[in-house]
């Protein structure tokens, strides 16, 4: 008699020496990995959370400080129920952290969080950074973006972003404003939500733009690691420390339907590489739709090269060589100028599992 596969969810944990257990977590998915099991998802919401007010001269205030201490502690990992209680078995008796804990609900069990209500809150952190003060800060603004000064002697003045620059846990803006048939530049430090309102948001499109790149770079250097058969216990931690960090911006929108659908290939390679079966199923199924699609649309230098990242990852995902010869056939057909794209096809030319 077999058993029923268990689905894997999201459970909310306590920990309380966070460096140490994130180390551990690295170490045993890198293991996980090697051994060809599917990752844990681990999402430290620390990572996301800062109690420090947005103006230098304000104090946190008590509350704040009170609800980062309290978060530092906490760890969301999604894996089966077996998965977890392995993972808490293990870190019994480890001298380096205080052991890994189920968080209770108010029921004493074991608390879980759905699928839903964990990707409105990674979204939540991954966008607006879970500022305690409740301000997003300006992280996607770019040079050349069209802005509404809200506060100060300029306020009510439209602007255009000279440059930007970045320090620690600051925005400064050099702007570009029209006064009078006069164009005259001011510096504004400290920027945050309550001085600045983005009109237009191209920067935001091409900080994602620039994150598919980003995407891309990395799982070319981790599948020609699998391709060369690497098993240095170095490079694997690496290898799924970024996996599962590259993974975590699943849920982000995109507009454009070219980039999206580059980045949902890229999605695809990452659930297939960390063993996540029901999202690579999913995924799966979301390209074949939209390879069906663009089948029945006349040629163009984009649909195909979106066709041949279809195809790669598909191949990766399914191993049907049909995909594999498809991409092959491209590349040497019509020479593309994509280094990456040429990259991605040299790897799976191989026939090597990955």
């Amino acid at each position: 008699m077999t058993s029923t596969p268990q689905t894997p969810k999201w459970f909310v944990m306590t920990h309380r020496t966070p460096l140490h257990f994130m180390q551990w977590m690295k170490r045993e998915n890198a293991k996980r990995l090697a051994d060809g099991r599917p990752l844990i998802e681990p999402f430290y919401p620390n990572d996301f959370l800062h109690a420090q007010p947005t103006a230098p001269e304000r104090e946190p205030t008590t509350e704040s400080n009170t609800l980062r201490a309290d978060f530092a502690k906490f760890v969301f990992l999604k894996g089966t129920d077996n998965d977890i209680k392995g993972l808490v078995e293990e870190s019994k008796g480890k001298a380096l952290y205080y052991p890994l804990r189920h968080y209770l609900d108010t029921n004493g069990n074991h608390a879980t969080v759905p699928d839903r209500m964990m990707k409105m809150f990674l979204d939540a952190c991954m966008n607006y950074r879970g500022r305690f003060e409740l301000m997003a800060p300006l992280s996607s603004i770019e040079a050349q973006d069209k802005v509404m000064i809200t506060s100060g002697p300029f306020a009510g003045q439209e602007a255009f972003v000279v440059k930007v620059r970045h320090a620690h846990k600051a925005i400064h803006l050099d702007l570009s404003i029209q006064l009078v048939k006069q164009t005259i530049n001011i510096r504004m430090s400290n920027v945050d939500k309550r001085q600045i309102a983005i009109l237009s948001r191209e920067a935001e499109d091409s900080l994602r733009t620039d994150f598919i790149e980003y995407t891309q770079n990395h799982l070319l250097s981790i599948l020609a690691h699998r391709v060369k058969r690497v098993d240095d216990e170095e490079v694997m931690r690496r290898d799924a420390d970024m996996l599962a960090r590259l993974y975590r911006y699943r849920y982000h929108e995109i507009g454009n339907e070219t980039a999206r659908n580059h980045f949902l290939a890229l999605m695809l390679i990452c659930a297939h590489l960390c063993r996540f079966a029901s999202d690579e199923q999913a995924l799966r199924t979301q390209l074949l739709s939209i390879l069906a699609e663009l089948n029945k649309r006349s040629e163009s230098k984009a649909a195909t090269d979106t066709r041949t990242y279809l195809w790669i990852a598909l191949y990766i995902s399914t191993r049907d060589p049909a995909y594999r010869d498809a991409a092959k056939q491209y590349i040497q057909q019509y020479q593309p100028k994509s280094t990456k794209l040429r990259r991605f096809v040299s790897l799976i030319r191989t026939g090597i599992k990955i």
